[in-house]
């Protein structure tokens, strides 16, 4: 692809379904920078359960296919709708901001899919929420979650609020870990690096979580605030260990060395804060930015 410049820059498009509650990257792909994030995510499906899992989509990823194509193989969803979806967003406006919904056809696109995956052209027993958040501004959810009993309003918007780990999750992907400084130039070299990294995450997390969460409960019985450990710190610990734990016969010894290691690398977590998005109009070439890659 090109930029301003015209100068010519590889581009590629990455997804994944990130289970916000363990803090594990469940399925992950790379493709072409023109693959369709939709698509990316039907391939996720079949790494997921309809039984156990709820899927949380953020305003790229509406499309009345995929939700038909949800409630095909049984799933649970919450997408956050954008002000592109006019009829949808109007029908909650005012005082009513709660409705049951049906979605219709919106393009000849919806069409093509549908009928590739053998779907109805209305989805219906949907339900449109509206949510107004500290900023003035209205997110609007539509959801198959329609048991009003145990999913009130005040529960979709925790359960929105939950997506923000994915975001995260990308941000740890990109700034710390550095996904995109690949060691070669081939297709299968940019394939393992690329996994390499998710498995390093998933390592890492799974440390954070398991590995220090008794040393997590000793920090906040002495301390008024909640932790939880430093993802930056955790990150560079594991890729330090990570072959040693592989190829060593007592890995137990190498794993309980590098905790400690870690059992001061906790901060304290600050709820409710916000800052204002950077101003994208005028985009610099040399971004700086906090964090440091490891």
């Amino acid at each position: 692809m090109k930029n301003q410049k015209e100068l010519k820059v590889v581009g590629a498009k990455c997804s994944m379904a990130y289970d916000v509650c363990n803090e594990l990257i469940l399925d992950a792909s790379i493709g072409p920078r023109k693959s369709c994030e939709k698509e990316l995510a039907v391939n996720h499906l079949n790494q997921l359960c309809p039984q156990t899992d709820i899927l949380v989509f953020d305003r790229g990823y509406p499309a009345l296919w995929l939700m038909g194509l949800l409630e095909k193989r049984g799933f649970k969803y919450c997408f956050r709708l954008s002000t592109a979806w006019k009829d949808a967003v109007s029908s909650v406006s005012g005082n009513e901001t709660d409705i049951d919904w049906s979605g219709k056809r919106r393009s000849d696109k919806d069409l093509g899919k549908l009928r590739e995956y053998n779907l109805p052209l209305e989805i219906c027993g949907l339900r449109l929420v509206s949510i107004e958040l500290s900023t003035g501004e209205k997110e609007v959810l539509a959801t198959n979650l329609t048991d009003r009993s145990n999913f009130d309003i005040d529960t979709l918007k925790e359960l929105y609020h939950l997506r923000w780990g994915v975001e995260e999750s990308y941000k740890m992907l990109k700034q710390v870990a550095q996904v995109e400084y690949f060691t070669g130039k081939t297709v299968l070299a940019i394939k393992q690096d690329f996994y390499s990294r998710i498995f390093t995450l998933n390592m890492a997390s799974m440390v954070a979580t398991q590995g220090l969460y008794k040393h997590k409960q000793e920090k906040e019985k002495k301390n008024k605030y909640k932790v939880k450990p430093n993802k930056t710190q955790v990150l560079a610990k594991t890729k330090d260990f990570l072959v040693e734990i592989f190829y060593t016969v007592n890995p137990r010894k190498l794993l309980e060395q590098m905790i400690k290691l870690l059992e001061k690398c906790f901060e304290i977590i600050r709820p409710n804060r916000s800052f204002p998005r950077p101003n994208t109009a005028t985009r610099r070439h040399h971004k700086h930015t906090n964090s440091k890659g490891i």
